[in-house]
């Protein structure tokens, strides 16, 4: 059986059937025959090729704009979700406070805000970059640090003055 069809339909397929085609790819490499396993590596290869170039294409549309661009980008093709919501408009109506007050301000307990937020940003890490270092995880990023500064003296938040600016031109916050 040709694979051909399917390393010609992977750039228009959603990541829904991508991920279908990646099981199936890696079923065949732990079980499948020798030719299966030769038609698997090919088929994953592509997958991984394809992914890098839209990683490239997307890069190379976003790396002229501004992080408040970006920002309004990110939101705009990935969608707050209402948890989302809550928690940019708990920062924008509460700028300077603590994860523990901005969790209160959302109806949650804890740091409860503060995973979320991260959540977040994690999920468009692709438009987000480049974010700082942490400076309590070697080797990782504070993505959260592209939308908020956070005075780690104090353990409070603020929301960066473009971010801001580029939200509420979205309805979050009210109005500027």
């Amino acid at each position: 059986m040709s694979i051909q069809g399917t390393l010609d339909r992977i750039p228009s397929m959603t990541q829904e059937s991508r991920d279908k085609v990646r099981a199936n790819a890696e079923r065949w490499i732990n079980e499948g025959t020798d030719a299966q396993r030769a038609d698997a590596i090919i088929v994953l290869k592509a997958l991984d090729d394809a992914v890098t170039a839209e990683h490239q294409a997307l890069y190379d549309e976003l790396k002229g704009m501004a992080a408040a661009e970006r920002v309004a980008t990110a939101f705009t093709r990935q969608p707050l979700t209402d948890t989302e919501v809550k928690i940019i408009e708990a920062l924008l109506a509460n700028p300077g406070s603590t994860s523990r007050a901005l969790s209160a301000a959302c109806g949650w307990k804890a740091q409860t805000w503060h995973m979320h937020f991260g959540t977040m940003c994690k999920s468009r890490e692709i438009y987000l970059w480049p974010a700082p270092p942490s400076s309590t995880r070697q080797d990782e990023q504070m993505m959260t640090g592209i939308l908020a500064d956070l005075d780690e003296s104090n353990n409070t938040w603020t929301m960066k003055p473009d971010i801001e600016k580029a939200f509420r031109a979205m309805g979050l916050g009210g109005k500027t």
